[in-house]
């Protein structure tokens, strides 16, 4: 794993916070993190550290970094974990979730010497990556969640935590459809992910609530869309957070629209012809 000496800046200036970042596997986890490490970095000051995981990481992962990076962001990567013990039938979900269980002692080891060298500002794990929120809570530092998708997203997961508030263990419950979510977004079967449909149809399901209920951890979700995308949902959002709705009710992480996080186009691609009419 690499040193991260030189993220505190000249012996003679203050170190800056450090904010380390933690994405899962796969381009669309990894480039709005690098978006989001190098703002941080440009726009606030900070030190920033993108951690990768060596296993499951592909040719296309780790080398989307460097174009969307700061030179000041760092990059660390976990040592591999043993993961051939796994069925050669299991599906990807449970072999990531293995993967960030089986690299906790790794990630503990890795941000404990930057607590202790730098000022340690946060730990952001993405989605996937929720069970690394309680190393944070140990260092004493804030940890955050980031969702690379939407708010709706987070209003569905927000909702599988609040189905499920004081039920017993194992004991799950079915999505009602058709769903309103927070800010008037309505949901038939077909517009909800397939690991949301059902308890007893689907075993993944049990492991989703699981996953979300840990989301409460979280200091805060950090999500990568901007408000006039999402007008009415982000609206929603801060009706729930405010302090008169917050008494009393039932918990969730406030949310925060912080994006829109795309990789910046390449100069060469930019000269070759007008960008997605999608993007602009």
């Amino acid at each position: 794993m690499e040193s991260f000496a030189n993220t505190a800046g000249p012996a003679s200036a203050p170190p800056r916070p450090h904010v380390v970042l933690l994405p899962s596997p796969g381009a669309g986890h990894l480039i709005p993190v690098a978006e989001l490490a190098r703002r941080l970095v440009e726009l606030h000051g900070f030190a920033a550290t993108i951690v990768t995981f060596t296993n499951l990481s592909g040719t296309g992962d780790v080398h989307q970094l460097p174009p969307c990076l700061h030179a000041s962001v760092a990059v660390a990567a976990l040592p591999a974990v043993q993961m051939d013990d796994l069925p050669a039938n299991v599906h990807d979900g449970r072999v990531l979730a293995e993967l960030v269980r089986r690299s906790l002692p790794n990630i503990r080891a890795l941000l404990r010497p930057i607590n202790c060298t730098t000022l340690l500002a946060a730990v952001v794990p993405d989605f996937l990556c929720s069970m690394a929120l309680p190393i944070a809570a140990e260092l004493g530092v804030p940890g955050y969640l980031f969702f690379p998708s939407n708010l709706a997203m987070v209003a569905l997961t927000r909702h599988i935590v609040e189905l499920h508030e004081g039920a017993a263990p194992g004991d799950y419950h079915d999505v009602a459809v058709p769903l309103e979510l927070p800010g008037g977004v309505l949901l038939c079967i077909a517009d909800i992910p397939d690991a949301f449909r059902g308890s007893f149809a689907n075993p993944r399901y049990a492991k989703l609530v699981e996953l979300v209920r840990s989301y409460r951890l979280a200091d805060g979700m950090l999500v990568n869309t901007f408000y006039d995308m999402e007008p009415a949902t982000a609206e929603a959002f801060e009706r729930l957070a405010a302090p008169e709705q917050a008494a009393g009710a039932f918990f969730f992480p406030p949310v925060f629209p912080v994006g829109p996080f795309i990789r910046r186009t390449d100069p060469d691609e930019a000269a070759a012809g007008p960008s997605s009419p999608c993007l602009e």
